[in-house]
């Protein structure tokens, strides 16, 4: 499944906002059959860049994350979250779990989450 998975990035214009001074802001793009998503990454460049693999598993954690939590306020009592963060996290989780279920089905999901584990994720 992962071989059918176009990926490409770029660096942000915009640089704030980052998780620590030594991340930097990417642009990630996954295009499959004629569909594609846009999404924002953050990684510290001085070790690694952004790839297939690493957004993917990424953009599955925050998927798995949005649905197993029964709304917001299960969101943020699960990971911790007191203000207004939370709610930006769960937005940004069930935006990726749209995007991914746009993209592909229930069972390429599954497809996609074995091969990652195959891969070490």
């Amino acid at each position: 499944m992962l071989n059918k998975i176009k990926f490409s990035y770029r660096e942000a214009d915009n640089q704030t906002g980052l998780f620590t001074p030594y991340h930097t802001l990417y642009k990630c793009k996954i295009k499959v059959d004629g569909l594609q998503y846009t999404f924002p990454f953050q990684c510290n460049a001085t070790y690694t860049t952004p790839n297939l693999l690493m957004c993917l598993d990424a953009l599955l954690m925050d998927a798995y994350a949005y649905d197993e939590c029964h709304d917001v306020v299960d969101f943020c009592q699960t990971f911790g979250y007191n203000n207004a963060n939370g709610i930006k996290a769960y937005k940004s989780c069930k935006k990726n779990y749209k995007a991914l279920h746009r993209l592909f089905s229930d069972e390429e999901l599954e497809m996609i989450r074995k091969e990652l584990e195959e891969e070490g994720f």
